[in-house]
This record gives C-alpha cells, structure tokens and sequence, in this order.
C-alpha cells in the first residue's frame, strides 16, 4: 500500500494537479482570512474555516478526479489489478494521498493563526479553531471517498469532476431541500412533522457541530462510516472491472 500511497502523493506534484489545488485552497482561504480578519478586524479564524466549507465541496473532486478515471484512459488500469497488491491496498493508497494532500492544504489555517499573533497581538481561540480544523478536515475525508468511487466509475476525469462538484452542490443544499421536503409534507397532512433520518444524514450538520467545538463520538463515527462504506464500493467496482 506505501509503494501505490507514494506514487499517487508524487504524481499530485509531478504535475501541476497538486499545485493548482493547493494554489486555490490558498487563494479562497486567504480571501476569507483578510475579510474575517482584518478588513472587519474579528479574530475569528473559525469562521474562516466553516466558509472554506462552501469552497471544499467544489474543490475535492478535482483531487481525485484522475485516481481511477486516468488509469482507465490510459489503460493502466489493468497493470495495476495484476501487480501483487490486493484491492483494498490500492483503494486505501490512492485514498490516503489525497487525504494527505487535503490535509496539507488545510495546515493553512495554523499559519494563518500565528500571523495573527505575531501583527495583531491577538489571543487565538485554539479549542474553537482546532475543533473547526479537525471538522472540515473529516467532512472532506467523507467528500475524498465518495468522489473516490465517482472516478472508479468512469474513464473521463472531467465527467468525475463534474458529477463529483454537481452532488457536492446538494450536500451543501442538503439541509434546505430536507426543510422542504418537511414542509411539504406538513403542507400537505396538515401536521408538523420532522424527516428524522434525513435529517441525520447531514454531513453539514455533523461538521457544525465540531465548528461549535461539540467533540461528539457520534459524528467521528458517522464520519467514519461514511468514509468506509464509500471505499466499500469503490472495491466493488474495482474488483468486478477487474473480472471484465
């Protein structure tokens, strides 16, 4: 699994893939930062860090738009399915370097806090700006995955892209089209009636809860699971591509 993990983190910056993301991460970032920052002269690095997740559902399936769609066009893909190295290692390889180059971008936001300090003086909220950290870094760990299994999907890295940026677009709606549906169906019974279930599927919601600084097992868990089962059927399809 190293061996795929470090050809898959170098290839990010042997081309100009891993400088472009990192590049736009910054730009957006750097914006919010000295609009939030120092044009309305808050310190409040957190909420840098919750607009950035506007930006994150956009930004991630460009990072792994290639994983699978270019060995396919390239027709690699085969030569990687016979190298001896089991799926799962291949799936966690390639999942793993985008993570890291992922996280990587987000590290911006500690550089951000120490400029802070060193101009303004300002005492930095670390419980509040960590928890926001560790929030947008898990949701878009969920994000990786599930793009992840869009680019296994196809041999076109802009069709995965773009699949990728349209189902972001309802994740980041996703609270709004369920208060809809809500009202709909009260509109419609008469009644005042939640949609529990859906409402729990909202990775929105369970990544406010660590920008608030709510550290709570069931979102770590809920992001977890979402990560594993998305890599769950990444493998899948690997593995019956593999018998095609």
């Amino acid at each position: 699994m190293f061996a795929i993990y470090k050809k898959e983190l170098s290839s990010y910056f042997n081309s100009t893939l891993g400088y472009i993301i990192i590049a736009l991460y910054l730009l957006f970032s750097g914006f919010f930062f000295w609009m939030i920052c120092f044009n309305s002269g808050a310190n409040a690095l957190a909420d840098v860090v919750n607009y950035m997740l506007y930006i994150v559902f956009f930004l991630v399936p460009l990072i792994t738009m290639k994983s699978f769609a270019d060995e396919k066009h390239q027709h690699t893909d085969q030569a990687l399915f016979t190298a001896p190295v089991g799926l799962w290692e291949i799936v966690l390889g390639k999942y793993l370097s985008a993570l890291t180059l992922y996280a990587l971008c987000n590290l911006v936001f500690i550089f951000y806090a120490l400029i802070l300090m060193a101009v303004t003086g300002a005492t930095i909220a670390w419980g509040h700006l960590l928890g926001a950290i560790i929030g947008i870094i898990l949701l878009g760990a969920a994000m990786l995955s599930l793009n992840l299994l869009f680019s296994s999907l196809t041999e076109h890295q802009i069709i995965a892209a773009v699949v990728g940026i349209a189902t972001g677009l309802v994740f980041m709606l996703y609270d709004s089209i369920v208060g809809a549906v809500e009202n709909f169906i009260n509109t419609l019974f008469g009644g005042d009636y939640q949609v529990v279930v859906l409402d729990k599927l909202s990775v929105t919601s369970h990544y406010q809860n660590f920008y608030k600084g709510i550290l709570s097992p069931v979102d770590f868990v809920f992001f977890l699971s979402f990560v594993v089962l998305f890599l769950f059927l990444t493998n899948r399809v690997l593995d019956r591509r593999r018998w095609v």
